[in-house]
């Protein structure tokens, strides 16, 4: 396992998977928190701890779907589902100058191919349900 994932990562990657677990921690963190303020209302219980559990369980479930699309099992529905509404193409804007990247060609996540996006998606997801695992356990002691 730990051979075929050395084989398909490279440095390039490593842009890609912070902006992937960055982006999944802030909404995880968003919406695990107001649902826990909003059932938190109703039921005078402190329940963060529970639905940061939850995502972070979710995650947990992304990374294995992600695994096993590196292994080659075909999820069509997934796929379609992502290539619709989360790995669509931004726009492009026309911005300022920024003469001071010139030289430097980045790779932004829709430019991978699909095993390196699969590599980034499993690592993202597998970083984020530690986190969240940790994350739960700190809330619930606290």
């Amino acid at each position: 396992m730990f051979k075929r994932l050395k084989a398909i990562w490279n440095r390039d990657l490593i842009r890609p998977l912070i902006h992937r677990s960055f982006t999944r921690l802030i909404w995880g963190l968003f919406f695990s928190l107001l649902l826990a303020f909003f059932v938190e209302q109703g039921s005078g219980r402190d329940l963060r701890g529970l639905f940061l559990l939850l995502y972070g369980l979710l995650c947990l479930l992304g990374a294995w779907l992600s695994y096993l699309q590196l292994d080659g099992a075909s999820l069509p529905r997934l796929d379609r589902l992502r290539a619709k509404y989360i790995d669509r193409k931004r726009p492009k804007r026309q911005t300022g100058d920024m003469i001071d990247f010139v030289d430097e060609e980045m790779e932004t996540y829709e430019e991978l191919e699909d095993e390196e996006r699969y590599l980034v998606l499993f690592l993202a997801d597998l970083a984020l349900f530690l986190l969240f695992l940790i994350f739960s356990w700190i809330v619930s002691l606290l």
